[in-house]
């Protein structure tokens, strides 16, 4: 069995022309909703999930999250305002392009995208709104890019259940994560060129996915899994046996790992990790020493993992056989149960647990394809069942945790109104907080 591209269209028995024109035609309507109110445009963009036009209309919906972007009290901590204070900084400062390179040599980056961005964008301006809009602009595209993979490959009457895995799969890295920039534009860019590396065999993409470190040096280790895993190919027994011992693995031997990276890796990456590897800061992270958070901001990501978890051993168990036959998903699986195995690894480290987040996005392909486009196998719905709760507990605490960044604005303005208020645009979190 094959993955189909979607749906076709059904424009009451027009040629092929004709449907084209009529695409086009609600795709021009599309863009002018646009510019009047954009939230609705994107629910227009996702109830026409088999148009030729959706997903620029989610592109351009993140672009315009970036322009309307708000800091809100709860982000203060996070990377971007640190971004957007080096802008400010930056604008004020005359540099020569050997200026930009020493800057760049001297700032002990790794990456060069973010940097890049922030000396071009300090040549014209220190507006914020200009920063997080090109911010929205690159992140959105590859993260609607990846959404609509998803959606363009679904077959028939799309279940309940598809509805809500493909609403996780957008939450997992949402739009709103580009206060964090680097990590998760990565980490969408690796999504980008790895499911058609898997899925269709084109190793174009697996170019596009080694890209992903240019953005974020810790995607070493993704890129790192993705060559190992053309090495080794499809081990579906092996990976499995991996995959369910490392949910048992506490902790990894910090001495042997920090010797493995002071032996291997560049003098760059050693300096860029030390502060991760050091052990007080690891021991502290083991402990769970640190501020106190609520039960559900502690269990939303677990609930998710543990989720994906029942889903993957269902998948083994019933579907070996499919799998077996059908060398796309058999890539897609495999894969699958390699990353998440070394992402469990990793997350008994500091900010290792990134990694599980990329791992329940390749998961989460799989498993929305799969349930979507197979008949529903002996034991899934129970599973489904069971899981609902977990998944709907994830879906409300990560919108919750939108709504630091996401502005007024964004949810009931236009870039028009954006413009003329970009230096006021206020968190729907603090809203709330002056209303109740």
């Amino acid at each position: 069995m094959e993955i189909g591209m979607g749906k076709d269209y059904e424009v009451s028995g027009l040629p092929a022309s004709g449907r084209q024109g009529e695409d086009q035609k609600s795709g021009f309507y599309a863009a002018l909703i646009f510019f009047v109110w954009p939230l609705l445009a994107l629910i227009t963009a996702f109830r026409n999930y088999d148009s030729s036009w959706g997903k620029n209309i989610l592109w351009a919906f993140v672009a315009f999250y970036g322009m309307s972007f708000a800091i809100g009290a709860e982000s203060q901590n996070s990377d971007i305002v640190r971004y957007v204070a080096e802008v400010d900084y930056l604008h004020g400062i005359q540099m020569s392009i050997g200026d930009a390179v020493d800057y760049y040599l001297q700032s002990g980056e790794i990456d060069v995208l973010r940097t890049f961005i922030a000396i071009v964008v300090s040549r014209f301006t220190e507006n914020q709104a200009v920063l997080t809009f090109i911010y929205g602009t690159i992140f959105g595209f590859f993260f609607s890019r990846n959404i609509w993979y998803l959606l363009e490959r679904l077959k028939g009457k799309i279940r309940p259940v598809t509805i809500l895995l493909i609403i996780c799969f957008f939450l997992v890295i949402p739009f709103w994560n580009i206060t964090t920039f680097r990590m998760w534009t990565a980490a969408h860019i690796f999504i980008y060129g790895l499911l058609p590396f898997l899925f269709e065999r084109k190793w174009s993409g697996a170019f596009i996915a080694s890209l992903s470190i240019l953005v974020h040096f810790a995607f070493l280790i993704p890129v790192g899994i993705l060559f190992a895993y053309i090495i080794f190919g499809n081990r579906l027994m092996i990976y499995f046996g991996l995959f369910i011992a490392t949910f048992f693995v506490t902790e990894i031997d910090l001495e042997v790992f920090n010797t493995f990276i002071e032996s291997y890796a560049p003098e760059i990456v050693q300096e860029r990790t030390s502060g991760y590897r050091s052990e007080d800061y690891v021991e502290s992270f083991r402990e769970g020493t640190g501020p106190t958070r609520v039960w559900y901001a502690v269990w939303y990501g677990r609930a998710l993992k543990w989720a994906v978890l029942a889903f993957l051993v269902i998948l083994f168990v019933k579907g070996r056989k499919f799998f077996a036959e059908n060398k796309n998903w058999l890539r897609l699986f495999s894969f699958t149960l390699l990353f998440y195995s070394v992402a469990n690894i990793f997350s008994t480290l500091p900010s290792g647990g990134r990694y599980i987040a990329v791992a329940n996005l390749i998961a989460l392909a799989l498993i929305t394809l799969y349930i979507q486009n197979r008949e529903e196998e002996t034991g899934m719905r129970q599973l489904i069942i069971a899981v609902t709760p977990a998944l709907l507990l994830f879906v409300i605490v990560s919108v919750r945790l939108g709504l630091y960044s996401i502005s007024a604005t964004s949810i009931l303005g236009n870039p028009i109104i954006s413009l003329f208020f970009s230096d006021e645009h206020i968190s729907m979190n603090d809203v709330m907080k002056m209303i109740l």
